[in-house]
């Protein structure tokens, strides 16, 4: 059993993440991809995707990217974050968060995340950038 599939179930067994409907599609060698649908849970008043669940779960598929290439004694903690919301996704499309590690070094590991709505078409467009650091601890 990989180190992925040792953490997988538990972090997706957040309570947001499992409201989110969030799915872990690929997590292998510093890159990972998850899913959820934009429904009544993850909209803003208006019907669009809520800016505040976008940031959450590119910090999930960074912290995946980082799990894939970290040894299980080792984890991931956040301590920065910066994203860009570029356009709207609505409520029946489906978000994919594609994430990749750009260092992982021996304290700290950079990585970034695009995330895409797909439409009934399974056309794909960009709408948020993210980048995430986080610390390298010791697991407990």
């Amino acid at each position: 059993m990989s180190h992925i599939d040792q953490i997988k179930d538990d972090i997706l067994a957040h309570p947001l993440h499992r409201a989110c409907e969030l799915e872990l599609v690929s997590a292998v060698d510093g890159r990972s991809e998850v899913r959820f649908p934009v429904n009544d849970f993850t909209t803003n008043p208006q019907g669009a995707l809520h800016g505040g669940i976008v940031y959450a779960l590119m910090d999930v598929a960074c912290f995946f990217a980082a799990a894939s290439r970290l040894p299980p004694e080792q984890h991931a903690v956040t301590i920065e974050t910066h994203s860009s919301v570029l356009r709207a996704a609505s409520r029946g499309e489906q978000v994919v968060i594609r994430a990749h590690v750009d260092r992982l070094g021996r304290t700290l590991a950079a990585m970034r995340a695009e995330a895409y709505a797909i439409n009934a078409q399974q056309q794909e467009r960009l709408i948020a950038t993210g980048s995430v650091t986080k610390a390298i601890v010791q697991t407990v």
